[in-house]
């Protein structure tokens, strides 16, 4: 991994944190939101998180930055309701990536049985 994507990685658990102590509805939102998605789709592309769950009505909270909705994704992933599958061109309009990853639901199928063991580091 170059050193550019650690870094990037870093600062997405950085944001997913402090959204996390700014927020915490706004967090349970989300991952109630893609909880929904990925019990319903066995594959989703990463844009398409953050429209859906805008579609239901969450919106970000003017304190946190708009990069917050990049770092659930990886959120998803840490806590093993996800896994890559490949990168794509995004679908979404408001996606400025060349790329965006597309995910494998691990819960797909399971609604009303996920449980999925939260990391403290996540949310410390």
């Amino acid at each position: 991994m170059s050193p550019r994507m650690e870094n990037a990685l870093q600062l997405a658990d950085r944001c997913w944190r402090k959204a996390y102590r700014a927020s915490p509805e706004f967090v349970e939102q989300y991952l109630t939101h893609a909880e929904q998605l990925l019990v319903e789709r066995p594959v989703v592309m990463g844009d398409e998180f953050r429209a859906y769950c805008q579609d239901r009505g969450l919106a970000l909270p003017s304190t946190l930055h708009h990069n917050t909705w990049v770092s659930g994704p990886r959120s998803l992933w840490l806590i093993g309701w996800i896994a890559p599958i490949s990168k794509v061109e995004p679908s979404q309009k408001h996606n400025h990536m060349p790329e965006v990853t597309v995910w494998k639901s691990m819960i797909f199928g399971n609604e009303g049985r996920v449980a999925a063991v939260l990391q403290p580091s996540l949310f410390d």
